[in-house]
């Protein structure tokens, strides 16, 4: 036979207790005496009593959903990226919702407002520009918001990024101590903080290194495939090309990538080739990408960490900022291990 249904109300009548005590037992309330706690505790198991998750979240008036919004989910760094921030979400008992804006302002904007009118908790934004007005807006609102990846201009929001300028002056030295001098860059857009900090990076290790800047070897577009296809069959085919290519992402880099082979040209023999964000992919033994890690499954949950706390209000006026550190990843395709090769061999030739 199924068990009878027992309200809480029933529990705390049973128990000759509140039901304000019963519910902060179940919530694992430390104001409850330990005496009251086991006697409820042993009644609630006696009854089999199972709390309404519907009720319980009327009650606190939430949905325990989270919207996420990615600029490009084609793009591997926020498929992983989208894994941590899931896989943290049904941790601690919340659903995400996500949308993909394919970088138009006017879909994030339609989506965003979607995700509101089916009643999120709040939401994680992995696409926003350094002036974003929808996302300032619904910060001034109170809405429980962290910024993931990406960041806006100024320092009074919530957010989980990378340190980009550490990360693209440390790639850019590398190349710059492996003997290459002529090194373009393929940048996401200079209108958000990952595509500005990495060309900042870039440009401080050209400088620190006295080496010149070039102009022509900067290329923007965004963080995408074709950007790196079209960048590199511009770069490549200039009567100056350069020796070395950092290309802004993963993703950029395998457009670097088809198009070098393309040209019936080699990686890296004939082009040294960097990246940024450590993908899956880059670690394949056919592409063996240097590139930076951003650790994105942490950062997915650092944000969904904050966003909870920011919606069960343990922290309401706390603003939590936090830069993780880069790390560089070297690989074949920087050319490290030829030029090695090759400096062996004329060592040997000199002796």
């Amino acid at each position: 036979m199924e068990k009878e249904r027992f309200t809480l109300r029933q529990i705390a009548k049973m128990a000759k207790v509140s039901h304000t005590t019963v519910s902060r037992v179940l919530n694992n309330d430390q104001r409850v005496r330990e005496e009251t706690k086991n006697r409820i505790l042993s009644l609630v198991n006696k009854l089999g009593y199972k709390p309404d998750a519907r009720a319980r979240q009327l009650a606190l008036k939430r949905s325990n959903l989270i919207g996420l919004v990615v600029p490009d989910i084609r793009n591997p760094f926020y498929a992983e990226l989208a894994r941590g921030i899931e896989d943290k979400a049904h941790q601690e008992g919340y659903n995400v919702i996500f949308c993909s804006t394919d970088n138009k302002l006017e879909r994030m904007e339609t989506y965003v407002h979607l995700m509101i009118d089916v009643g999120v908790d709040g939401l994680i934004f992995t696409s926003a520009r350094l002036r974003e007005p929808l996302v300032e807006k619904l910060i001034a609102e109170q809405l429980p918001l962290v910024l993931v990846n990406r960041k806006l201009s100024g320092d009074a929001f919530n957010y989980v990024v990378l340190n980009n300028l550490k990360g693209a002056y440390e790639v850019t030295k590398h190349l710059i101590d492996l003997g290459y001098r002529k090194i373009a860059i393929i940048d996401g857009p200079s209108n958000v903080s990952t595509g500005l900090e990495r060309l900042r990076g870039y440009q401080r290790a050209l400088k620190d290194y006295h080496i010149a800047l070039n102009p022509d070897y900067i290329i923007h577009g965004p963080f995408a495939r074709v950007t790196g296809y079209e960048g590199a069959k511009r770069l490549l085919e200039m009567e100056n090309p350069p020796q070395a290519i950092f290309g802004g992402s993963d993703y950029i880099a395998m457009g670097v990538i088809d198009a070098v082979e393309e040209m019936g040209l080699r990686v890296p023999e004939d082009i040294g080739l960097v990246g940024f964000d450590d993908t899956e992919f880059a670690s394949n033994q056919k592409i063996r990408l240097t590139t930076v890690s951003q650790n994105k499954y942490e950062m997915g949950n650092l944000g969904v960490q904050i966003l909870i706390d920011l919606i069960e209000r343990k922290n309401p006026n706390y603003t939590h900022k936090v830069i993780l550190e880069p790390r560089l990843i070297v690989r074949e395709s920087c050319g490290q291990k030829l030029r090695a090769k090759l400096k062996k061999r004329q060592t040997n030739r000199s002796t």
